[in-house]
């Protein structure tokens, strides 16, 4: 198993997540200034107000994040169990599903501190430049730090959830670009359910369950089809 992890080679993947976050700091910047930009239109309302940039960040956020685990899965599951990689990974002596944990657990783990991360300095430089010269048209108060908490925690369950299932999807099919075709749709329709749901968090809590529970049966089902596969 060890010589399994040493073969994941999370450079590229440590660069792409430090590009997202760059990134994303832009986007945090860009929704506060938002309702500025047409101080008449309301459809600019729905950025209005720390709760709702905060969580419209954490959307966007957490469909860069979904895109990039979903790669990660693509390349450690889908691309390692076909061809000759395959005859490899079923002559370890260990059980086919634990190599298969193994590998989810890594992205999960990378993903969910890559996310965790990318907020601690992004909404900590967001929250120290809102208190010097404030953009939102709102007194920043201990709620900012809530939400970012919150909203932190739901995006990454979502995000683990979402590539799980869309790296199913991949798997069942054979094909990469499924898989990755799979993670932007479930992304934007989980924005869409966000966005309609501002500022409560309920909507985003029950479809947090739902994709997580999607994600257990996703990996069972992997877990499955792993035990049943045949070298050929």
């Amino acid at each position: 198993m060890k010589i399994e992890l040493k073969q994941i080679k999370m450079r590229t993947y440590l660069m792409a997540a430090i590009l997202i976050s760059i990134v994303m700091m832009g986007f945090i910047y860009l929704f506060a200034y938002a309702p500025k930009l047409e101080p008449n239109d309301p459809d600019l309302l729905i950025f209005s107000g720390y709760t709702n940039v905060v969580k419209l960040y954490g959307v966007v956020h957490m469909t860069a994040f979904s895109i990039l685990a979903s790669v990660m899965y693509s390349r450690f599951i889908i691309d390692e169990y076909s061809g000759q990689r395959l005859i490899l990974l079923f002559s370890y002596p260990i059980r086919r599903q634990k190599i298969l944990l193994v590998k989810l657990t890594v992205v999960f783990l990378f993903i969910s501190l890559s996310m965790a991360a990318c907020n601690l300095i992004v909404f900590s430089t967001f929250g120290i430049t809102e208190l010097i010269y404030p953009i939102v048209e709102e007194t920043i108060t201990t709620a900012f730090i809530q939400d970012a908490i919150i909203t932190t925690f739901i995006m990454a369950a979502l995000t683990g959830s979402i590539s799980i299932v869309a790296t199913g999807i991949g798997f069942i099919k054979k094909s990469i670009p499924a898989a990755l075709i799979s993670a932007i749709i479930l992304s934007s329709l989980s924005c869409n359910v966000v966005a309609y749901s501002l500022p409560d968090y309920d909507a985003s809590v029950i479809m947090t369950i739902i994709a997580m529970m999607a994600a257990a049966l996703t990996i069972m089902l992997l877990i499955y089809n792993v035990n049943h596969m045949e070298v050929e």
